[in-house]
């Protein structure tokens, strides 16, 4: 492509646009969407990417699947190449070949204009269930990624305009709730719609080789801002270890061990101190830890860049396959989202180690997810209760940390009661902050959360998973405050007897049982004066 200069006001203008066309395209989903694990909790994300398929625009929603998606746009090109229709879209939510796990369904759609693809747009939205053995298609114990739900290759779910009707019947056949999946699906479909309308009102007001040019630089300008703080910075090496309570299937913890060397202005991110990857559900799959290093980098470096795929131009990443952050096909990552937040964690924590100025205390990693498969109060039909429960994060030199919220990669709502009791079988009898459950210091860390679900109707199946259950590795303090405190699960059955859950598990729970969440707390910040 011809270098074309353009001033910066230009440049601004245009940069902007298309952030707020991703943003836009996040309002279409949402309030178009059915389910309220999209509407209401927001985890989705949309994003506009090159004709190549790099990220140049996204909207603030989940970290965790925006530095992820370009992969996929990236493989539906490679899969299907030059037979590519103007009005086509695709969808694909396998985690080997660009996804995340099986309930991220990624539906992306190409832009033509004369004749040719000059950009792609794209959206990720968390579908309530995919099929394979549980509602909710997660399982911490399930051993393979058959057993967690339909698998779906880069696949046409619109040909030239026309809804692929054959895949649609094939997808309904498979899922517990098919209306609210085929009606999430023409949600996202009608965001990448809109974006692509905006993508190309752009080109018309300003022409296509200046909206290309705009592409262009807003990679090249990211890169720079990067290698430009790096250079600011000293040179040197961080390490830094985390464990997750255990593999998915009651084994021993399982170790996330980053180490970061500055050289310049460039960083080596070394993961190959984690453990190999594990026999449970906890598998991180390539997407999500390039997605968490984005995060990382982007996080400790320069939180006010626009996050796109230049920030990794100045990052070289060391992650064999095999290790628990890279699996080998088919392990099961369905619950691959604790991993992250651990991930996050400990990248964080290693790139801090090289700038202690940047010294923040750790945080809840638990991701406290809640899967109840029951029946609709008002259509009586099969449906699943989603639900995930933030914790602390951790306080620093300047702040307290922060209550009650979905930290690092995640950033997903909390779900509202009246949404959950209006949707479901179930009764919330308690939703409140666990006081003291953040470590106290000069600044103390958030708290975590208390919520009750009661369940109403008949015996339902359920999956819970947590972590920092484990004492040992709850969210640490910094430079002498106190850890935060632990995750926990109950279950009070009907008569009343109170059992303690482990942190992962499947079960049962009849008509007038109470599942109990408490989660924890982040870790304080300097001595308590």
């Amino acid at each position: 492509m011809t270098q074309i200069q353009i001033d910066l006001i230009t440049q601004e203008i245009l940069e902007a646009a298309l952030i707020s066309a991703a943003q836009e395209m996040g309002g279409a989903l949402k309030f178009s969407s059915y389910s309220p694990i999209i509407r209401d909790m927001e985890d989705f994300s949309c994003a506009i990417f090159t004709s190549d398929g790099d990220l140049v625009a996204q909207a603030d929603y989940i970290p965790a699947q925006l530095g992820a998606m370009s992969l996929v746009v990236k493989s539906v090109i490679s899969t299907w190449n030059k037979n590519i229709h103007d009005g086509d879209v695709f969808i694909c939510n396998h985690p080997y070949q660009g996804a995340m796990h099986l309930p991220d369904v990624n539906v992306v759609a190409p832009v033509f204009y004369d004749g040719q693809v000059i950009a792609w747009v794209g959206t990720a939205a968390h579908h309530i269930d995919v099929g394979g053995v549980h509602p909710g298609s997660e399982g911490p114990e399930l051993q393979e990624l058959f057993a967690e739900g339909l698998v779906i290759p880069p696949t046409r779910l619109y040909l030239k305009g026309e809804e692929n009707l054959d895949l649609i019947a094939t997808i309904t056949a498979n899922i517990r709730d098919p209306l609210s999946t085929v009606s999430d699906l023409r949600a996202q479909r009608a965001a990448c719609n809109l974006g692509m309308r905006r993508v190309l009102e752009l080109v018309e007001s300003y022409g296509n080789p200046i909206v290309q040019q705009v592409f262009k630089n807003s990679l090249e300008s990211v890169e720079k801002a990067i290698r430009y703080r790096l250079n600011e910075l000293p040179d040197g090496s961080g390490d830094a270890v985390g464990y997750l309570d255990d593999d998915g299937r009651s084994g021993p913890p399982t170790r996330v061990q980053v180490k970061i060397t500055k050289s310049g202005d460039s960083l080596t991110i070394d993961l190959s101190g984690c453990d190999p990857q594990v026999a449970g559900a906890m598998n991180v799959p390539w997407a999500s830890t390039r997605a968490g290093i984005v995060y990382a980098v982007r996080a400790v470096l320069a939180p006010q860049l626009a996050a796109n795929d230049g920030i990794l131009r100045a990052v070289e990443i060391i992650c064999p396959q095999g290790n628990v952050l890279n699996p080998f096909p088919p392990a099961a990552v369905s619950v691959r989202h604790n991993t992250c937040q651990r991930f996050a964690d400990t990248a964080i924590r290693a790139l801090v180690d090289l700038w202690p100025h940047l010294q923040v205390a750790g945080s809840s990693v638990t991701f406290f997810g809640v899967n109840i498969g029951t029946t609709s109060p008002s259509t009586g039909q099969s449906t699943v209760l989603s639900d995930v429960v933030g914790g602390g994060t951790g306080a620093s030199f300047e702040h307290d940390g922060l209550d009650g919220v979905d930290t690092y990669m995640s950033n997903v709502g909390l779900m509202p009661i009246e949404v959950l009791e209006t949707n479901y079988q179930v009764r919330v009898l308690k939703t409140e902050l666990i006081d003291g459950s953040g470590g106290q210091g000069f600044r103390k860390g958030g708290m975590g959360i208390r919520r009750e679900y009661q369940i109403l109707d008949h015996t339902q199946h359920a999956t819970f998973y947590a972590e920092q259950t484990n004492p040992e590795f709850v969210a640490q303090g910094r430079n002498g405050g106190e850890n935060g405190q632990p995750s926990k699960l109950t279950l009070i059955d009907p008569n009343g007897q109170i059992i303690p859950i482990p942190s992962k598990v499947s079960m049962d729970l009849e008509p007038g049982s109470v599942l109990r969440i408490e989660t924890s707390g982040g870790g304080g910040f300097g001595e308590k004066q």
